[in-house]
Order: C-alpha cells, then sequence, then structure tokens
C-alpha cells in the first residue's frame, strides 16, 4: 500500500445538529423516523406513501451549529455544502408526486472549525402565496397525471384560483425544487418550469432568496434546470422546451451573466420528445 505523503493530513470529524423542531407546528403534518424505505416507480402514489419516512417533509431550521462529537475540523477549511430538493410546504392530500414538492435548501457550512447546518424554503412565488394565505393553492402537477379525470379536475380548480385573483401565473409556477447552479457571479435555485431564483449563504450560515431572476428582463420564459457551465471561461449554456413553436430554444450567459440572444431550433414535438428521453 502506497504511504501518503508527510504533507497530506487527514481529518476524521463526525458531527450532529441539535434536534429539529417538531412537524405538528405546521397543518396537517407528522414526522417519521427515516429509514431505507423504496417508493415504487409510479407516476403519481397517495401522500401516505410518497411524504413519507425518508422522503417526509420537514421544517426549516434557522443556522445552528454542529456539535464535532469526534476527532476536529481543519481551520483551513472554509466553505459550504448546499444541495436542493422538493419539500412540500403542507402535507399532501390525495397523490402526490416528490417533483411537487416546494424547494427547500439544506445547507452546511464549515468555517474557523466550525459547523452550521441550516435549511430554508427557497421563496418563491408560490410558497410565499400559499404562505400568507396559510393553504395550497397551486395543484400539483406531476400529481395530475395519475388519472385523465384528475388532470381536468386540478386544471379547473387551477383556473378557477386564478379569475378569483388568488395566484398570478405571470409571477411564476414553479417550486425552484430541482437543483442549484453557480454562474454570473450568482447562485441560482432552479426548477424546468420557471425562472431561476437567485439565493444568498449568509455569513452566519443562514440562506436568502434574493428573488426571482429574469436576468435584466432577457430572460422570459422559462429555462433548464441543468445548465451546464464552461469551467475555463464561464459561460452557461442553457435551454427551454415546449408544446409550441419553436419547441426549442438554446441560449447562453457569459461570465458576468449577461444572457445572449435566443437560437430557436425548429424541431418536431416527436423529436424533441425522443430526445429529452435519452
Amino acid at each position: 500500500m502506497q504511504s501518503l505523503p508527510p504533507h497530506l493530513n487527514i481529518y476524521s470529524a463526525r458531527i450532529e445538529d441539535h434536534p429539529q423542531p417538531s412537524l405538528s407546528t405546521r397543518p396537517n403534518q407528522t414526522n417519521s423516523q427515516a429509514s431505507n424505505t423504496r417508493i415504487p416507480p409510479l407516476s403519481a402514489l397517495s401522500s401516505s406513501i410518497g411524504a413519507t419516512s425518508n422522503f417526509a417533509p420537514v421544517n426549516e431550521l434557522p443556522p445552528t451549529e454542529c456539535e464535532v462529537i469526534q476527532g476536529a475540523l481543519p481551520s483551513c477549511l472554509d466553505g459550504a455544502y448546499i444541495r436542493n430538493g422538493p419539500n412540500p410546504q403542507y402535507f399532501p392530500r390525495g397523490s402526490y408526486h416528490l417533483f411537487d414538492g416546494d424547494g427547500m435548501l439544506h445547507s452546511l457550512r464549515i468555517s474557523q472549525g466550525k459547523a452550521t447546518l441550516c435549511s430554508r424554503y427557497v421563496k418563491t412565488y408560490k410558497y410565499t402565496t400559499e404562505r400568507s394565505l396559510g393553504s395550497p393553492v397551486v395543484p400539483n402537477f406531476f400529481s395530475s397525471f395519475s388519472s385523465l379525470p384528475a388532470c381536468i379536475a386540478r386544471g379547473a380548480l387551477c383556473a378557477a384560483r386564478i379569475i378569483m385573483g388568488h395566484y398570478d401565473p405571470a409571477k411564476g409556477i414553479g417550486n425552484a425544487n430541482t437543483s442549484l447552479a453557480l454562474f454570473g457571479n450568482r447562485l441560482f435555485a432552479l426548477g424546468e418550469s420557471d425562472l431561476p431564483y437567485a439565493i444568498r449563504l449568509m455569513p452566519d450560515g443562514d440562506i436568502e432568496t434574493l428573488g426571482r431572476h429574469d436576468f435584466d428582463g432577457t430572460l422570459l420564459a422559462n429555462m433548464t434546470a441543468h445548465p451546464k457551465v464552461d469551467p475555463d471561461s464561464g459561460e452557461a449554456f442553457a435551454f427551454r422546451y415546449g408544446p409550441m413553436r419553436p419547441f426549442l430554444t438554446y441560449f447562453y450567459f457569459d461570465a458576468n451573466g449577461n444572457k445572449h440572444p435566443d437560437v430557436h431550433m425548429m424541431l418536431c414535438p416527436i423529436h424533441l420528445l425522443s430526445m429529452i428521453s435519452q
């Protein structure tokens, strides 16, 4: 076995956060112990399956210092690990798909030999609207695939809420629950159905949502949640797709975050679906 160079130090530390507040403070929500339960690959599941165990929703957690119970964190280590994923603000009723959950960011910031854990929702327009009303307003999109009657009913309900003024889709329909991307000197929470949401990690480890970002009015519609960033030039390459012409639109951002003009690709819908499935 090859020996390690003398200047390389190996650190091993195990950290634990303080107990999380109970989900009972939120309407119709229950907490459950994590396990390795496997979820069958269905388009939509009962909330008793799709929102329990490892997939159960959790509360926000303000910046919380983690106790180092074994080893030590090197003082030279300074940075953060952030992940994004679906976490429904209100416990789902009826069928539920994991992709329908509100975006929640979990951050572990390590600095000066200390680790700080924080969990915050991405404050999307959908999230803030439902938070102020105290109940879900926007029907779950992916859950509508469970049956044609459910799809029609959810569509009619959504239209009624828009007509009644409960929700303005022009201000955003996405959950920003899919991924994170760093480009143009900004960190974005992304979802396929909306504009990116700019976020910021605070010095104390907290996570702040800066808002829906349209790149000075140059991004007028949704974009992919998986842009590709060139590590040498800093450019980010992205696209959007949809059921109407031009079906596929390509564009890119320079290293300063300036969006360049769209390039339309007139692909037929069948060809586009084939590309996406691959």
